[in-house]
């Protein structure tokens, strides 16, 4: 058994655009990087029934996983290793209508533990920031899912939400990539030329004020109790040399967009914070526009974590009705209302 879980996520551009040997080199290099849990965006020519499902079914054969595609368009896919996780519950009935490019949201067990993790694959809308707004507060729904135990605990589900934010993360970290400016020359290597994509990532404020850079889904989900497993990684003690590292861009630097960005982030509960080892930023120049992030996981302390919540519960009220996460948990206990977003 691996001592570490390994949780990818990876903006594939466009799936490959139909060139298929690039399409297998790509699942290559994942299947190389050893993952058990892969958060997908760009699944462009997927789908669960017809021609698109060939795609779909080769795809998992391709990365010795199983899949879930997201709704709608299937702009989203989770991916996870069988001897690893279990799934127990699929959240895509509340995705709504609010997202552009719907997530895919599991809940998955590590094997073993009885403790689902709520996991999503997302993709913030490219152009709208009022838009990622919106889905990262959709986001936050999936900080306060619970479940009841056998033997009537109840406890809050910890969560990993990874995806492609189209945003940037909150200044201030140390090691952190330069973000692009607004009130530089266009010659500057700082500054966003093209027109269009400076209102896609900026949001005015105050009429009469300058544009400020969007880092709004990055501040939703940390005041929710979700932590960016890089900024995590970067101001834990000990750690000062690996922010390069962990803080490394996920986009390249492009003349009309400006400097290279790490808007492809990993998020976990706080509370499995302290069983993050590390992350890499691996490089996937001639496959995408996007590199892939990884986060390891030690296996023996998020064993442990988890266990702790279920004997952490003396603060949380009785639950109520409802339907359980894992249905061999339906005799014992079930959800409650707040824990199928209701509240």
């Amino acid at each position: 058994m691996d001592r570490v879980v390994r949780v990818g996520t990876c903006n594939f551009e466009l799936n490959g655009a139909g060139d298929r040997e690039r399409w297998a080199r790509m699942h290559q290099r994942l299947r190389d990087l050893d993952l058990h849990l892969l958060m997908r965006q760009e699944m462009l020519g997927c789908g669960t029934a017809g021609r698109e499902s060939e795609l779909w079914l080769d795809s998992q054969n391709a990365l010795g996983m199983r899949g879930e595609l997201g709704p709608g368009l299937g702009a989203t896919a989770l991916y996870w290793d069988p001897e690893v996780f279990t799934p127990r519950r699929n959240w895509a009935n509340e995705v709504g209508s609010s997202w552009a490019l719907p997530p895919t949201t599991l809940s998955l067990e590590l094997t073993g533990t009885g403790v689902p993790i709520v996991c999503a694959s997302f993709h913030h809308v490219y152009h709208d920031p009022a838009g990622r707004e919106a889905e990262a507060q959709w986001l936050t729904r999936l900080a306060d899912k619970t479940v009841t135990l056998p033997g009537g605990a109840r406890i809050v589900l910890p969560a990993i939400v990874a995806g492609d934010t189209n945003s940037y993360p909150e200044p201030g970290t140390p090691g952190e990539v330069l973000l692009p400016r607004l009130d530089v020359p266009a010659g500057h290597e700082l500054a966003i030329r093209n027109e269009p994509h400076r209102a896609h990532r900026s949001r005015l404020i105050t009429p009469g004020q300058p544009r400020v850079l969007d880092v709004w889904p990055d501040t939703i989900l940390r005041t929710a109790g979700f932590q960016d497993a890089a900024r995590h990684l970067a101001t834990a003690p000990g750690r000062e040399a690996d922010r390069t590292k962990s803080l490394a861009p996920t986009v390249d630097a492009y003349p009309s967009h400006g400097p290279a960005t790490r808007i492809d982030r990993v998020y976990l509960s706080t509370q499995l914070m302290p069983a993050v080892i590390d992350v890499d930023v691996v490089d996937m120049r001639g496959l995408s526009d996007h590199h892939t992030v990884v986060v390891s996981v030690d296996r023996a302390t998020l064993i442990s974590l988890l266990a702790d919540l279920t004997i952490r519960t003396d603060a949380l009220p009785s639950p109520q009705a409802g339907r359980t996460d894992n249905p061999a948990e339906a005799v014992s206990g079930q959800h409650d209302a707040a824990s199928l977003g209701t509240t």
